[in-house]
């Protein structure tokens, strides 16, 4: 959204939105909005969850490993978390334990959160789980082959963390056409999904908790998890569900109450669960990304 729409909704000067905006930038109130990728017929990403004796070890070896997208350090039910474009072997590595789940990352979604405190939405989520009534559910979701060249990837790489980067300048830098990147952003509603967070104390103020959820009534959670004041990060492995839930410390046992509320009322059947500690995005060489 522009700046002079947001003005217009809000009845906001532009100039107040764009100080408002810059603000809620720097203070990591507002983050993204990103470019994920979606599951295509000729792409596919990877999501591990693993355990490893010395978890920093791996971390740290993992900052220059090839085909990784993402990785990062957590404690809980695993250790590590990794995400790649093609399904690697990672028993390999030293002081390797057990792969707690593997599976092709899925499609992946922010819900828009509402704005309500912490003590409100638990009560608002168990309320709903209260009268939760199971039903049939169903998926038509049908995928479709990637046709990006090595342009494509340029303007991929060069938007993923920051869709609002001025344009022209961006692909002068990157020497691309204006008229490959007005097609290829066409593309994006087939092939990517955008996330925009929003962080009311700020994004650092917050504990990222990962769960791993088994459910048969996946689309009831996205409603549940968006009356959180805090944007969560819904993501596909598999047949199960990750789902980053963002809490203040002393919001963590109410969080767990509720997921374990959802386990009693039969939302989801299992879960497992740890906290992400480091984090690390790995920018990928253009020229490695083109699908033949």
């Amino acid at each position: 959204m522009s700046l002079y729409d947001i003005a217009v909704t809000t009845g906001l000067s532009r100039n107040t939105v764009s100080a408002y905006v810059k603000d809620m930038y720097t203070k990591n109130i507002m983050v993204g909005p990103h470019l994920r990728m979606n599951p295509c017929l000729n792409y596919k990403e990877y999501v591990h969850l693993l355990k490893f004796t010395d978890p920093w070890l791996v971390f740290r070896g993992l900052n220059q490993f090839p085909h990784v997208l993402y990785h990062g350090m957590t404690f809980g039910d695993w250790n590590t978390l990794v995400i790649t474009d093609m399904l690697l072997d990672f028993s390999q590595l030293k002081g390797f334990q057990t792969v707690v789940h593997q599976g092709i990352r899925g499609y992946s979604l922010t819900p828009k959160v509402a704005y309500t405190t912490w003590d409100t939405c638990f009560k608002a989520v168990n309320e709903h789980i209260v009268v939760f009534t199971p039903r049939t559910e169903y998926s038509n979701q049908q995928l479709t082959p990637l046709l990006w060249g090595k342009d494509e990837w340029k303007l991929f790489y060069s938007f993923k963390y920051n869709m609002r980067k001025t344009v022209t300048p961006l692909l002068k830098k990157i020497n691309v056409r204006y008229e490959t990147y007005a097609k290829w952003m066409e593309t994006l509603h087939n092939h990517c999904s955008i996330h925009t967070g929003f962080y009311p104390e700020g994004y650092k103020n917050y504990l990222s908790h990962c769960f791993l959820v088994s459910s048969d009534y996946r689309s009831l959670l996205q409603p549940l998890f968006s009356l959180l004041p805090a944007t969560p990060f819904i993501m596909e492995v598999g047949d199960q569900l990750l789902i980053f839930v963002n809490v203040p410390s002393p919001q963590i046992t109410n969080l767990f109450c509720t997921i374990y509320h959802m386990k009693v009322k039969k939302i989801i059947t299992t879960f497992s669960q740890a906290v992400v500690i480091f984090h690390y995005q790995h920018q990928i060489h253009f020229m490695m990304q083109t699908i033949p």
